[in-house]
């Protein structure tokens, strides 16, 4: 068990950012915004691939970045969002469901399945790549193992896990619910919605805004991070060793075809 421990300790390394980053991408699909929540969940996925490859010096282009982050998924175009005056009018009646939404079982899920293909990421830069840097083509290699190593694991996360975390973050939030999603703007939700931020602009903002409460040690996502973090060292839950390891023969038999 030790040697198993010691060959892990590399994902250290980015565990604590991947799981700060799949609380908020969980807390943004609860945002009761049409088309919003979904872009919202798309640029934070996508922000940890690209922070994930930079620390680990694998270069991916954006075609990659999206491939890798969205899967199989079709996130909204960022015209289908601006000049969203309907989304305004819906949030002022809407707002008070988000706590129930993030606390819903549905939430935790979502936070467990982004840990989990950001770890196999994190893993796959650190010990499977080989060769060059990663285009769409690649990129989505890489995702189908990914989903395939999901799919052919047995177990699962405790399912208390994330559940715990969310319902920290929310008891940590201002006394709005929909301040938690603000938050992870940097406040900016209002201006994302009135149509005159570029995307790439946007999806900076949302990216720095999400440094910025990771790295504050007060915020709550910090602080609901660190205790996940602490958690996952004390259960050893034998299923993320499994995913790993599958994962792992998953990528030898696709370069030994490839050969």
């Amino acid at each position: 068990m030790n040697s198993l421990v010691q060959s892990r300790e590399y994902l250290a390394e980015n565990r604590r950012t991947i799981i700060g980053r799949s609380l908020a991408a969980a807390i943004a699909g609860a945002v009761p915004i049409p088309v919003l929540d979904e872009w919202l969940v798309a640029s934070i996925r996508r922000g940890t691939i690209r922070r994930i490859a930079e620390a680990r010096g694998v270069d991916l282009d954006d075609d990659a970045v999206r491939a890798i982050a969205d899967g199989p998924e079709s996130p909204p175009k960022w015209s289908e969002l601006v000049g969203g005056g309907l989304a305004i009018r819906l949030l002022s009646r809407q707002w008070k469901k988000l706590l129930i939404a993030v606390l819903a079982a549905k939430r935790a899920q979502a936070a467990g399945r982004n840990f989990e293909v950001a770890t196999l990421f994190d893993h796959y830069c650190a010990r499977e790549h080989v060769g060059m840097g990663l285009t769409l083509e690649s990129g989505r290699a890489v995702r189908a193992l990914i989903d395939q190593a999901r799919s052919e694991t047995q177990g699962g996360l405790n399912r208390q896990l994330f559940r715990r975390g969310l319902v920290a973050a929310a008891k940590g939030s201002a006394k709005a619910p929909m301040n938690m999603a603000d938050m992870l703007t940097g406040g900016r939700i209002g201006k994302l919605l009135t149509g005159n931020s570029e995307e790439v602009a946007a999806t900076t903002e949302v990216d720095e805004a999400l440094e910025t409460q990771l790295g504050t040690d007060s915020s709550f996502l910090a602080r609901s991070a660190a205790a996940i973090e602490l958690q996952l060292a004390v259960d050893r839950n034998p299923y993320l060793d499994d995913l790993l390891d599958r994962f792992g023969e998953l990528a030898v038999k696709a370069r030994e075809e490839e050969s």
